[in-house]
Formats: structure tokens, sequence, C-alpha cells
């Protein structure tokens, strides 16, 4: 293809309202051209109207991007209301790397990334200050390195060899302390989705000059305390403006120890009699919901507003309280938890609906005393059944870094459901607003949840191509689809993808399953019986087409998926398979649907998504028909507004990743299950690590260690995973994905399949592109392709420690 070529459209700046508040449609610059091409303006960068978050009641925003319509098709803003189209681009150059061998990336590059900001769940090895003798029998023996890390599993010389080792350990010791920039990766022609221009929020945690730590959040309304009932549902009308804001001033490491709390609500409260915020605050250890003091948020003005923490979003009313007095047996001791909630009364007033319920128990906050930041780690422990009976989720169980949620033990169905633990003022009322859109049926306009009115604005917005009428009807709480049984319908929570663009939809054609073939394989002496769906796909126009069938996918951590720096997803790939280990994963390059710009796939079992926004427009059109300024529907209409389309996208990056239950503290098979994980070579594409990149336009998810078992990129999986697309393999890197290559699916969240949703999913898992393997086992031995190498170190295994190996991923 030829060199990258630009051109710019210039599209005038125009102010967008949002709530009670103006945001500015001003976002980063967007001013070069040729390969090495960034800039604010991108298909994703969307809040409020659509872009980098950061309203404030002032009047603007210089990080916030606007979707507008032009004369060259659907653009978003960038810099100086400057978009910029890229008609073609080149894939970055292909090239096994002279300084550092192949198994590095492979074995080592998630844990210890080589460029960019390291992962603080691992030693930096730009760090590393022993000898290459040291090193060697560090990656030999295993173990932490470090008090507190991460166990390291045994690499032995079969897996990784001595000058392997050694020409590793002489890169980084030639490096020391010269941890180069992620920009220093070649790009070639790919746009990244985020600039620096878009890191306009400031940071959830930081350190004032008057030596207080300030730690920003939000909330939203609950029915009871966290251990009670109702505490994990979405109730009624939860998002008629009943979200909030907070900021703590924590004065523990000051000469005066004290933490003031300032409440800054959506919704007017009310004062009428004892109706005043409740202020919960010291929870009282052991088996109970409730705290050990209640009192009352005292009334302030804005004038009140914590110093260098202006609100970033709509407030109503401003409220504090000074806890100066910690109860008996608590004290403001530097690691602990300083817990509370509020008790929110609405004046009615106030009501967005009229005569709604006014009164909400809330979210369940843990700060760390004297750190600062929220944490999930709750220390109020009992004696009953695993985990609940232990302090955590402990930091190794946090996948998703500082978005991960706390164990819910009320309505578990809602682990998917649960919005970023450290979400922000800017994003809280978007997310529930997009939650609401989600869970709303686009014919009728009703909503999934018991009790919400009707959102007659979107009725009939599902045009006469749609498939299925809500998102949440694919998506279940969330969670992945099913193989069809059937025939599709509305109900299906499968799509048939033609090879081009489109899918098959009842209108035109069908999908019918037919009887399933099977196929055996020897495990441990003794047949395995794998199941694989068969489908009948016709059309109106074509007959018979080339199809690949595909279940709805599960939803959380997309957010932080979306914020991995592209150049750190290319340092993971190895088209040229450079260490010959027959695994060559590589990125899947595509057109931005907005601004033509060539970006790295992400999302979708193809990796043929670019954003969080690309893949909720596109599947808003291809599965409800419903058009946006990215899609129009089947009739050329636009029913979504940019700020529904927003508010969506919202709502789909912020979802927090749930915690693995600590069974790597409490259950010796899980942790040796997560060492052979990465010896056997799962690792290898079920990448372990990631470190989030600094340019997200939301802060909650900038520069988060998470682990999402996952590389983002295609990987062929051989015939036996090969869908009936007909897509030939191509040496070409800008080649589309073959039958044959899928993303690696993340892996996170995955002990909660049957949590979520017990009544499907117990005895079926449901795993893979169609949903075919009932158990992690089934999956893995249905690998083929780069992933038969593993799949026979699996095999070979010992009964026991691929016991082991199975206990570790199904704690996921």
């Amino acid at each position: 293809m030829s060199a990258v070529r630009s051109r710019f459209v210039q599209v005038a700046c125009r102010g967008s309202v949002l709530g009670i508040f103006m945001v500015a449609a001003c976002s980063g610059q967007v001013n070069r051209s040729g390969g090495d091409t960034t800039g604010g303006g991108d298909s994703s960068g969307t809040t409020g109207t659509g872009g980098s978050s950061n309203p404030d009641p002032g009047g603007g925003s210089a990080g916030m991007t606007t979707i507008v319509s032009g004369t060259a098709g659907t653009v978003i803003t960038g810099g100086a209301g400057s978009a910029m189209i890229v008609e073609t681009g080149t894939a970055p150059p292909s090239a096994c790397s002279a300084s550092l061998p192949g198994s590095y990336t492979t074995m080592c590059s998630a844990c210890h990334n080589q460029a960019g900001t390291a992962n603080t769940r691992y030693p930096d090895l730009y760090t590393f200050m022993g000898t290459a003798a040291a090193f060697l029998t560090q990656v030999r023996t295993g173990g932490m390195a470090a008090p507190g890390q991460p166990q390291m599993a045994a690499y032995p010389a079969a897996l990784i060899s001595d000058a392997d080792v050694m020409e590793i350990y002489s890169y980084f010791s030639s490096s020391a302390g010269k941890r180069p920039s992620i920009d220093s990766v070649d790009l070639g022609g790919v746009v990244p989705l985020f600039a620096t221009t878009d890191a306009v929020n400031g940071p959830i945690v930081f350190t004032r000059d008057d030596g207080a730590i300030i730690t920003r959040g939000a909330g939203r309304v609950r029915g009871r305390h966290e251990k009670e009932g109702s505490f994990g549902q979405f109730l009624e009308n939860y998002m008629d403006n009943r979200t909030y804001g907070f900021v703590n001033e924590d004065f523990t490491n000051t000469a005066t120890k004290h933490i003031r709390t300032t409440y800054e609500p959506i919704s007017t409260p009310d004062h009428d009699g004892n109706r005043i915020t409740n202020w919960r605050h010291w929870k009282e250890q052991g088996d109970n919901a409730t705290f050990m003091q209640n009192d009352y948020m005292k009334d302030m003005t804005m004038n009140d507003i914590p110093m260098g923490v202006p609100p970033t979003g709509p407030v109503a009313f401003v409220q504090q309280f000074d806890d100066v007095n910690p109860p008996g047996g608590r004290s403001f001791t530097q690691g602990l938890n300083f817990e509370f909630e509020f008790g929110i009364f609405i004046l009615p007033t106030a009501l967005v609906t009229p005569g709604s319920r006014d009164s909400y128990y809330t979210d369940t906050f843990r700060l760390q005393i004297g750190v600062g930041g929220l944490t999930p780690y709750n220390m109020d422990f009992d004696n009953g059944a695993a985990p609940f009976n232990a302090m955590g989720p402990i930091p190794a169980s946090r996948f998703g870094g500082s978005t991960t949620a706390s164990w819910l033990r009320i309505e578990p169905y809602n682990y998917y459901g649960e919005m970023a633990l450290n979400i922000q003022q800017e994003n809280v009322q978007n997310f529930v607003q997009g939650r609401r859109l989600f869970h709303t049926n686009f014919v009728d306009g009703t909503h999934s949840d018991p009790g919400n009115p009707v959102l007659t604005r979107v009725a009939g917005f599902a045009g006469p191509m749609n498939q299925t009428t809500s998102c949440e009807s694919c998506h279940f709480l969330n969670s992945p689809g099913f193989t069809l049984s059937g025939t599709l319908g509305p109900t299906s929570s499968m799509v048939f993808k033609f090879p081009g663009p489109g899918q098959i939809h009842q209108q035109t054609g069908s999908a019918v399953s037919g009887t399933p073939t099977t196929t055996t394989v020897m495990l441990d002496g003794a047949p395995v019986t794998l199941t694989k769906p068969t489908f009948t796909v016709t059309t109106q126009a074509a007959g018979t087409p080339a199809f690949s069938a595909r279940i709805a996918r599960k939803l959380v951590g997309m957010g932080l998926l979306e914020a991995v720096d592209e150049r750190s997803l290319l340092l993971r790939a190895d088209p040229l398979d450079c260490n010959k280990d027959g695994i060559s994963g590589r990125p899947n390059y595509i057109k931005d649907p907005v601004t033509n710009a060539l970006r790295v796939g992400r999302f979708g079992w193809k990796a043929e998504k670019v954003s969080v926004q690309h893949q909720v427009a596109e599947a808003a059109v291809d599965d409800l028909d419903v058009g946006s300024s990215m899609f129009k529907d089947s009739t050329g209409k636009v029913e979504l507004t940019d700020q529904d389309l927003a508010q969506m996208t919202t709502y789909m990056r912020l979802l927090s990743v749930p915690p693995q239950l600590n069974p790597l503290e409490t259950d010796p098979d899980v942790l040796a299950g997560e060492q052979i994980f990465k010896t056997v070579g799962c690792a290898n594409c079920h990448q372990t690590d990631m470190v989030t990149g600094a340019n997200h336009p939301f802060t909650e998810l900038r520069n988060q260690a998470i682990k999402p078992y996952s590389d983002l990129l295609l990987h062929d999986m051989g015939p036996d995973l090969a869908d009936n697309s007909g897509v030939a393999a191509s040496t070409d890197p800008m080649a589309p994905a073959s039958a044959s290559e899928w993303r690696t699916p993340p892996l996170w969240g995955m002990s909660k399949l049957v949590i979520v949703d017990p009544m499907h999913r117990t005895g079926n898992l449901g795993l893979l592109h169609d949903g075919r393997a009932a158990s992690v086992t089934e999956a893995v031995l249905w690998h083929g392709g780069e992933a038969s190498t593993v799949k026979a170190a699996f095999i070979a295994l010992p009964t026991a420690q691929r016991n082991q190996l199975l206990a570790f991923v199904n704690s996921l």
C-alpha cells in the first residue's frame, strides 16, 4: 500500500449542553502528516457529547471532542475543530529484534515490558542490580524476586535457553535506568487512538501542597448496605440524577490527623426532619453491615469546595464532614481502611420523576489511610465460607487495577455489571444513563430491570432490519452469549457475519442449527468427545453464503483494553515467529470508520473494531438497526444522538473487572496452576499482564496494571476452529483475519460465568467463538494451529498438574 497521505477537514468548534453545564467541542491538536500521525481527533474519545472528559461547570473543557457530520462523512473533531482523514496507511515494519531474543517476547514481556511505563506488579529489569549468574538463577528457580511481589514461574532451559537469558540480561543491564519511552516503538502508518492532548482530566489521587492526600470519587444509589439485599441491584429510576461525587482530604500525614469528606450530589438533598444526608463511617468489623458511627453531613457552600479540586460534573449542593476522632479500636494508621457510605435523602421536589423513591443507601467505600485512593480490599471479614473468611481481594487478584470491583456478597449475578471502583464525577451520570440505554428495548422503550419507567424517546428506534431489540438481550447481565439452538430469532445471542460488511438478519435470511459433529481426543488414556455445532445459513439474495458464526462476548474491562497503547500491542506481536515457537500473533489493522486512519483493531472475535465507540455504534446498527452519526440505519436514518452514543460508550468503558477470589493466597493448587499456565505455554497468547497507556480521555483507565489474559492479537487456531467464511490466510500484514484466525479472548472474569448465570452455565460454560466448549478442558482440546504445541503439552501433563492448571483458569 502507498505511504500515508492525509488531509484536513475544518469543522467549526461548537458547544453542547450536557446535564446542567456546558462543555466545549475543541480538542487536542491533530496536525501531523505522514507515517508519524497522532492526534486527539479519534473514533472513540467520547464522553458527554463525545470526547475526552472533564466537563467543568465553568463552561469548557479543552479535551472535549464532538461528533459532527461533514461533506467527507461522519467526522470527530480534533484540535481546534480539525479532523484528520487518513486515506491509506502502511503497517509497521516486521523484523526480528537484534537486541532481544524472540523468547523474551513470549516468555517475559507481559510482566517485564521493555518500553513505556513499567508494570508495578513486577521488578523492573532496567533496575536489576545483580549479577548475570543471579539473573539466570532467578529465571531457573522462580519464586518471589522481592517481598510482596507475585510468584515467578521457574523456566527451564527447554523453554528459554541460557544464551537467551544472557542476551536478555545484557540488554537490560547495558541500559540500566534508561527505560525507553513507548514512543520509541515504530508505528509505521498506524495512528494512535489517543494522543497526549486527550489526557485532560487530572489525577484521581494526588498530594496537595498543604500535605493533604486528595482522592476523588463518585458513586450511585443502592437499596441497602453491601451485605444486605438489593445492594447489587440497579433500582427504580437509578438513572434519574441519583449519582454523586465526593472528595476525601486525608491529613493523616500532617501534624493534625483528620480526614475531611466533601459530598457533591447531582440532586439537592432533603432537610425535612432527620432527612439530612447520613454520614456512616468506620465500619464495624465482623459479619455485619453497619457502621460504628452514624452522623449527618454538614451544609456548606460552593466556596467550601476543597482547594485545588473543582467539581468535574454537575453539583446541586455541597456538604462536608470532618473525621477527627476515630471510634474505639480504630485509628488513622497508614495503610488501614477508612470505610464510609452516604445515606441519601433527595428533596422530593428535585426528583426527575415526581413521586419516585427519594431515599437510598450508597456504595461502601474504603479509603487507604495515609496512602490515598479507594481500595476493594475488604478488612471486614468473618469466619464463614471462603473467600469471605479472609481479607481481600488481595492485590494479585485485582485484575482490573484500580477499577476492580469489591467482593459482591449479595446479588453476585451483577459481577459483570458493577461500575469501576475509581469512577469519577464527570463520568458517573453518563455511566448510568448509558446503562439505561443498554437495557432499553428500542421497539417499545421498556427497561429490562423491573420498576423503571419506559423511555418513550427511543421507542421505535429499532429499524426494519433489527435482529434483536436491546443490547441486553444478547449480553444477558453483560455475560457472553450461547450457541444457536433452533432457528435464529430475536432472542438469539449469536450472529452470523458475512466475510465483508454485514450479517444475517431474520428479515432477509435464516440460520438454523443442525446436527452437531463430534470428534474424539484421548486424554489420560480415556476418550474425550468434542462436539462442534453446525449451521445452515441462507439468504434471499445469495442462497447459501459464506459466514462466520460468533456468540456475543462478555463486556467487562473493555475500557482498559482500549486504553492499552497500540505500541504495547506491537511489542508483543511476532508475525515472523522470530523465536520459531510456532506462535506468531499479529495485529489486525483496521481503517477507522470515522477518520479512515489506520488503527490497531482490538475488539470483536476477529479484532475488527478499533474502539469501544466503534463496537457500540456498529452493534447498534447491525443488531438493532439503530443508526448513529457513525453508521446510519438501513433506511438512512440516525436515531441515536451523539450524547446517546457517548453515554453508551462510557457505560461500556467503565464496567469494572471482577476480582479473583483470593485463591492465589488460599489454594495451593491454584498457585501451582498459575505457574503451569506460564510454563506450558498458555500465557504465550493469553498474556497475563498489560499496562494501560497514559493518554486515554478517562483518567480512571490510565496507567493501570491489569491482567486480561489476552494479547489482543490474531492467532491462527487451525482448521478445527475455522469458521465458514472462506477467508484465506495471507502473508500480507494488512490482510483481514482469515477463517482460522481469532483474537485471543480475555480470560478475566472466567470464574464468574456460573456465578452470574447459574441457570444456563452450570455444566456448560459455552466457551470459544461459537460456544461449543462446555469446559476449559474442551476449549483447550479444540485448539490447533499456533496452539498445537501448547495443546500437546496440556495433554502430556500429569493428571494432577493438569487439574492444577484447570483450577487456576477456572479461578480467573
